[in-house]
């Protein structure tokens, strides 16, 4: 019985060992990815590079388009300012700096996007001025009001 006693506590003490020192080198591989990560830069891919270009990088400020798709065919954008959160090689992760509301009124502040919303841009539809956005929204013909 001692034996077995013995045994068991043994058990426990290797198994408490070896789950404190699992935790230290998980912390350390953790903490030289943390490092790694934040001191590369994500470079996009070659399609998101060519339509959107290379000024893209973390705490720029730019301008993405909201658009809305009507039942009756229509199509509504406006140009909403934001701040570039995340480079991935395939998307942009941005955070908007300004509240935009497709359509004004009662009723109609849920159609666009509120101060602090984000998301993920993957069709690189990101402008560096107020111009650009909406010299593209002209060209695509969808209304800004």
């Amino acid at each position: 019985m001692k034996r077995r006693h013995l045994s068991v506590v043994m058990a426990i003490t290797v198994l408490v060992i070896a789950s404190c020192t699992g935790k230290n080198s998980d912390s350390g591989v953790n903490a030289s990815r943390n490092t790694s990560v934040a001191g590369s830069e994500a470079v996009l891919n070659e399609q998101l590079q060519k339509k959107i270009g290379a000024w893209v990088k973390p705490g720029v400020e730019c301008y993405g388009i909201v658009v809305g798709y009507f039942s009756d065919g229509s199509t509504i954008g406006k140009p909403v300012k934001c701040k570039v959160m995340t480079v991935k090689p395939d998307k942009v992760k941005l955070k908007t700096i300004e509240s935009v509301s497709l359509l004004e009124g009662e009723g109609c502040d849920k159609m666009g996007l509120a101060y602090g919303d984000t998301w993920w841009e993957e069709e690189g539809d990101l402008f560096k001025t107020l111009d650009e956005a909406d010299t593209y929204l002209k060209e695509k013909g969808w209304k800004r009001r």
